[in-house]
């Protein structure tokens, strides 16, 4: 009997949990457009992508990093308002098939000073953009994560 009301209790405790979890992730029906709402209350930006165009985004703590491709060719902007200068961005893909790291390259990188928005041009090559599996940003020698794919 004490291993029903353990399982009864586990599972009640896993429902509350994931309920509350979903109920703060629900805002109240307000848009004002401009994007979504990040957990820190600022708005999350919105993008227009051209046809046949991928965007990748990655956003935290005031860095918004958005890389747009196409063909092996694209932009990388990084905007800076977290307060401090970043070092000069690089990038890296994970292959989707095998996760074998492809190195991308960045034209003329350079370190973006906080308040500033800079954009540079990115190419890779020997993996096509279905074969994408993760693009991983560096800030100089610092790996700050996977952007997400939109």
């Amino acid at each position: 009997m004490p291993r029903l009301v353990l399982k009864t209790t586990g599972r009640v405790v896993l429902l509350v949990t994931l309920s509350a979890l979903l109920a703060a992730a629900c805002t109240d029906g307000e848009s004002n457009g401009s994007g979504s709402t990040s957990p820190n209350g600022t708005a999350s930006p919105s993008f227009s992508v051209p046809p046949g165009t991928t965007l990748y985004v990655y956003s935290h703590e005031g860095l918004v990093a958005t890389m747009l491709l196409k063909d092996g060719r694209g932009t990388l902007e990084i905007r800076n308002q977290t307060g401090r200068e970043l070092p000069p961005p690089r990038f890296y893909i994970l292959a989707a098939e095998d996760g074998h790291r492809v190195e991308g390259s960045v034209t003329s990188p350079a370190a973006v000073p906080d308040g500033q928005t800079v954009t540079f041009q990115v190419s890779f090559s020997g993996l096509s953009e279905d074969d994408i599996g993760l693009v991983v940003l560096l800030m100089g020698t610092d790996n700050y994560g996977a952007f997400v794919k939109q």
